[in-house]
């Protein structure tokens, strides 16, 4: 089975240009510090209120939750906060065979 880990994101009116690239860099290198990511993607959001969206990728639920436990994970949301509207988070975990 194949865990897609959505995340939407939006982000605080003040961040700039600089510290929304800042965040996506530190999102995209997470994958060489954790070996439970198989891949990711980035972009940007077209429409329903969010600025920017992840795709992650995992093998199994048991690598999902190695990932949400792993240090540069809680370091990457720890540096990300300050720049993101707290509650506008949308996170959907899917299936596939």
């Amino acid at each position: 089975m194949t865990i897609h880990h959505i995340v939407l994101l939006k982000f605080k009116p003040e961040t700039t240009p600089e510290q929304r690239q800042s965040t996506r860099d530190s999102v995209e290198a997470l994958p060489s510090k954790i070996p439970a990511i198989q891949s990711l993607i980035t972009g940007k959001t077209v429409g329903h209120g969010y600025d920017a969206g992840v795709i992650f990728v995992f093998e199994s639920v048991d690598k999902l939750n190695e990932y949400q436990s792993h240090k540069a994970h809680t370091d990457h949301r720890a540096f990300a906060a300050p720049y993101l509207e707290g509650t506008d988070v949308l996170i959907v975990d899917i299936e596939s065979a």
